[in-house]
């Protein structure tokens, strides 16, 4: 091997170190609410997108959380994300609403009919290990 072979492969062996350090978290299951009357009520995450962690928090080592209110469809797709809380802000918010946009549920049942649930809250963290 070469040099540059060396430089290359000691690259991508500390990039794939980088990234195989950082970690997400955020659950599986959650609640929300059918109705005027607000029924309480379990949505499944089905699928699960990981959220991109920003390069400049990476550089600078900086962990956070993000919590997002949505809206679960008849579907089961992601309505209307957007940003409650976050720490520190400006840092996470747009990985963490791109990520939680690409998110699937089980379709919503209550009384055996097909429901949107509203206000659901989900706290998306990012963490260096």
């Amino acid at each position: 091997m070469n040099w540059k072979s060396i430089f290359k492969l000691s690259f991508v062996l500390i990039i794939c170190g980088m990234f195989s350090s950082l970690s997400f978290s955020a659950k599986s299951e959650l609640e929300g609410y059918v109705g005027e009357d607000r029924t309480v009520i379990s949505v499944k995450k089905v699928f699960d997108s990981v959220p991109t962690y920003p390069r400049n928090a990476l550089r600078m080592g900086r962990e956070g959380y993000v919590l997002i209110e949505f809206d679960v469809d008849t579907d089961g797709s992601v309505l209307d994300p957007y940003v409650v809380e976050s720490e520190p802000t400006g840092v996470f918010e747009r990985s963490a609403i791109k990520a939680v946009r690409k998110w699937l549920f089980s379709p919503p049942v209550y009384k055996d009919v097909s429901v949107k649930v509203n206000d659901v809250r989900a706290r998306v963290s990012f963490a260096l290990n």
